[in-house]
């Protein structure tokens, strides 16, 4: 490349650069008006809903995933001159596609690091790994029948059968029938056998070449510095000597598990993340053992402890419902890593519609709290918050009463005004009746189609003049209307949820058909 072409790049990219930077405007109208297009006919609309084994499939994600299938097929395809080429191509994918699932020893660290949700994250470790392990089978098929005699007493010819026949088990493995029954045994597993499909295509590559190697030596690179970076932050924030460690105080209420973490030194939590916590002293297998459980406690600065309310079902959950009720466990050695997690800024809404079934509440717990909070401190534009909770335990509403009661304790602004709370027990046999302070309990499930139409109507909103918001809050309102900045549109209404399968579905699809009115969907991190 000659000066004059070097000269010719540089003043057209100029001239691209002024282009672009003059038609931002342009292009943030024009993504404004196309994102709930195709949010409504791509992202909320579902080819394949929630089942036992696979899904949910929205078309937005059967798109990407058909993408990035051919991305793959016209990579090993392309100009391959022998079937031996287009199959050498597919073997070198296959490690090309691993590396982000051999980067790290833990998928919450690994998605904090990227700035994606731990499910997005999951979504793309599932893709990569499915896509390797098929791309390896068709490595080593083309292998075999290419050749007339596949010798299993070469240690390379072995070792490429073992790999490959990890992988598969891997996948085998990971199906909701075998991973659901017991995830601590599966977890092990999936592990154990990620090694042995590591080694295995180490051994099988030939040493004398760097390539294809070194995606290899990417991927050990990638798992040991952030297993460095994850170790030294865990070992920091939970301290290492005896007396300056993390302290745990289990208690239980009603059937579940309430525990409190006391910090050896004051962390940031923001409302909505989680911990990986990990007890070993519980039971004797609880030390392989590590659990996410999302944090109910919140404050605007740094915490010197920790709140979980916790649902107690197999293994860890269950030990330490037996501990707290035995009273054997009041200070048990804890370690955990986080937080982790991303917290959505819910402060731009007016209208927010919370829906938790079961301990599905546990997620929207400091966010309600972060809300009231700025409410009365005047920072958040919310009129009004409807918790909507659905429970077939009543013992847990029970259990769950002190925390809300909290929550409308601090709800003293406007003579409380803001805060609305539905109950739902899924029992005929109860009439309508106040439940704790300020809340109501209703008998069978909730009718999520009226309490949407209701909240989107603003039946329940009271009306109130500009002039008694704060100074602050009326000049925003005058600068949008000056500016002609939709003052209520964007951001009208959130409806966040944290609950089954069918509630999460339902709330979707009523929230497709108002995306343009400014109504969005949350689906929280954590969902029970």
């Amino acid at each position: 490349m000659d000066i004059s072409q070097v000269y010719a790049i540089a003043i057209g990219g100029n001239f691209c650069l002024l282009l672009i930077l003059n038609s931002l405007p342009y292009i943030v109208r024009l993504v404004r008006y196309l994102s709930p297009l195709i949010s409504k006919h791509l992202i909320y609309r579902y080819l394949l809903h929630h089942h036992r084994v696979i899904g949910p499939w929205s078309r937005a994600s059967v798109i990407v995933q058909l993408i990035y299938i051919t991305g793959n097929v016209f990579c090993f395809s392309f100009r391959a001159s022998t079937i031996l080429e287009a199959g050498r191509r597919a073997g070198t994918l296959s490690l090309i596609n691993l590396i982000p699932v051999f980067a790290g020893p833990h998928l919450s660290f690994l998605a904090d690091l990227l700035g994606l949700a731990l499910s997005t994250f999951q979504q793309i470790h599932r893709s990569a790994g499915l896509m390797s392990v098929f791309l390896a089978l068709f490595h080593v098929l083309i292998a075999v029948v290419s050749r007339p005699y596949f010798a299993l007493s070469l240690p390379q010819n072995l070792f490429a059968v073992i790999g490959a026949s990890s992988l598969c088990c891997i996948i085998l493995l990971s199906l909701s029938l075998f991973r659901k029954s017991s995830y601590e045994l599966f977890l092990r597993t999936h592990h154990a056998l990620a090694a042995l499909s590591a080694y295995s295509i180490w051994r099988h590559l030939p040493s004398e070449k760097l390539f294809p190697r070194v995606y290899l030596y990417i991927s050990a690179g990638m798992f040991v510095l952030t297993f460095i970076v994850q170790g030294s932050i865990v070992r920091y924030q939970n301290g290492v000597f005896r007396y300056s460690r993390a302290q745990a105080h289990i208690t239980h209420e009603h059937g579940t598990v309430r525990l409190r973490i006391h910090l050896r030194k004051p962390l940031r939590f923001k409302a909505g993340q989680y911990i990986n916590l990990w007890i070993p002293s519980v039971s004797f297998w609880s030390f392989l053992q590590s659990h996410p459980f999302v944090v109910i406690s919140w404050a605007e600065g740094a915490q010197d402890h920790l709140d979980l309310f916790i649902e107690p079902r197999r293994g860890l959950t269950r030990e330490l419902l037996y501990h707290a009720k035995n009273g054997h466990s009041m200070d048990p050695l804890v370690l955990f890593s986080g937080p982790h997690g991303k917290s959505v800024r819910i402060d731009k809404y007016e209208n927010i519609l919370m829906v938790a079934t079961g301990f599905g509440i546990a997620g929207h717990l400091p966010y309600l709290k972060q809300l009231i909070h700025s409410y009365n401190a005047r920072k958040v534009r919310a009129r009004r918050i409807h918790l909507v909770w659905q429970i077939r335990d009543i013992n847990v509403g029970i259990a769950a009463q002190p925390l809300l009661n909290g929550a409308l304790d601090e709800d003293k602004l406007d003579d409380g005004c803001i805060l609305s709370i539905s109950i739902y027990w899924e029992s005929n046999d109860i009439p309508k009746e106040p439940f704790g302070k300020r809340a109501t309990l209703y008998p069978g499930k909730a009718p999520l189609q009226d309490i949407f139409r209701a909240e989107v109507t603003e039946e329940n909103i009271e009306k109130k003049q500009i002039e008694t918001v704060d100074w602050d809050t009326k000049i925003l309102i005058e600068e949008e209307l000056e500016s002609g900045r939709p003052s209520r549109k964007e951001g009208k209404m959130l409806v966040a949820v944290s609950g089954t399968d069918d509630v999460r579905d339902e709330l979707r699809s009523l929230v497709r058909d108002h995306l343009a009115d400014g109504i969005s969907l949350l689906e929280l991190d954590y969902q029970p």
